[in-house]
């Protein structure tokens, strides 16, 4: 490994590499990069680097050596998205984590961030949800598959800073919302899909919105900006593992 470091503000022209930018969290990331006035930025569509594909991603990473990673990329989508395609859910995002987290560190990436979800955690988990209640109990069955998934990527996270003392970290974020989010009528997560529907029942003159479940459960919502300006933080001031 390089042990040329520099901190992730020193200096806006280092490469860094921001996988699924063109998502909602992706999108986020570039927006607060560039304001920050970071001028090389390494961003590939999936038709021009397929991140499940081991031999893709690894010459990738041999040519463009980047010096920092934030792997925003990942299969993501609502209940009814995770219950129809739950095969997909685990192997596509199982290897685009394998993958890019491998890659990374293989080519002497100076630091990573890997993007999970909160629903890594316990269905029942006591709240406030504490990062010591992971694996403590069963997940929520909605999105088991996609939890398992993201759960191996903090691990493998965990196993290289472990065994290589390589600074790869993980950022579990809330229920998101903002710009540039996913408002399909089958594959959106819950707010844009609560505002899909409060906005075609006042088009279409509606006296009621029908929403799935009971209304118990609790939600925590976070805007993506805010998600970003802390992606920013802990690239610059977060190093280390504690769980």
């Amino acid at each position: 490994m390089s042990t040329d470091k520099t901190s992730f503000m020193a200096d806006k022209s280092a490469k860094i590499f921001v996988a699924g930018h063109r998502g909602l969290v992706g999108s986020a990331i570039v927006r607060k990069l560039h304001r920050l006035g970071f001028t090389n930025l390494l961003l590939r569509s999936h038709s021009d680097l397929d991140l499940t594909i081991q031999s893709h991603v690894d010459s990738f990473f041999a040519t463009e050596k980047p010096r920092f990673v934030i792997l925003a990329a990942a299969k993501v989508g609502g209940i009814h998205a995770n219950n129809t395609y739950p095969a997909d859910f685990i192997s596509i995002n199982l290897k685009i984590q394998t993958n890019v987290i491998h890659a990374a560190y293989a080519n002497n990436v100076q630091k990573l961030l890997f993007l999970g979800s909160s629903c890594i955690y316990p269905k029942h988990a006591p709240q406030p949800i504490k990062e010591s209640a992971l694996l403590t109990a069963p997940l929520e069955p909605t999105n088991e598959w996609y939890a398992v998934a993201k759960i191996a990527g903090i691990k493998m996270c965990q196993a290289y800073w472990l065994q290589y003392n390589w600074d790869a970290v993980s950022a579990m974020p809330t229920n998101l919302y903002g710009q540039n989010d996913n408002f399909d009528n089958d594959n959106s997560h819950v707010l844009p899909a609560l505002m899909r529907r409060f906005h075609a029942a006042k088009v279409g003159g509606a006296k009621e919105v029908v929403v799935w479940g009971s209304g118990r459960p609790l939600r925590e919502f976070l805007h993506v900006d805010d998600l970003a300006d802390g992606i920013v933080f802990l690239m610059e001031r977060y190093r280390g593992w504690s769980m």
